[in-house]
């Protein structure tokens, strides 16, 4: 049992850090994550999210937590619909990272307790 329970952690853990990962540039597996790697704004985006979503989760209950992580989870197939589209992949970014700042606008405004 304890074995069981040990694998089903490390599996959350390793898919929890794999939704927050951001784009390894050196194996960039299609063409929007080739467009992200060779665009700075782009980029920074990413990085931006990935930096957020690590935050965010500090902070929220099992149940955000969760759906936000489902969210990030999913949000590479979002992305990758916009193709080499710079103004779509921004925009998800956009989308993807705006329930995280509102999180961490609410810890800055009313603290984490």
């Amino acid at each position: 049992m304890m074995k069981v329970h040990l694998t089903l952690t490390l599996t959350f853990l390793t898919l929890t850090a794999h939704a927050a990962s951001p784009i390894d540039c050196a194996k960039a597996a299609n063409a929007t994550e080739r467009t992200v790697c060779r665009t700075p704004s782009l980029l920074q985006a990413d990085a931006r999210m990935t930096a957020y979503f690590e935050i965010a989760t500090q902070f929220v209950g099992m149940g955000v937590r969760g759906d936000l992580e489902d969210s990030q989870q999913a949000f590479p197939a979002v992305r990758n619909k916009c193709g080499t589209n710079k103004t779509c992949i921004l925009a998800a970014y956009k989308k993807q990272m705006a329930p995280l700042e509102a999180v961490i606008e609410n810890v800055k405004t009313h603290g984490p307790f």
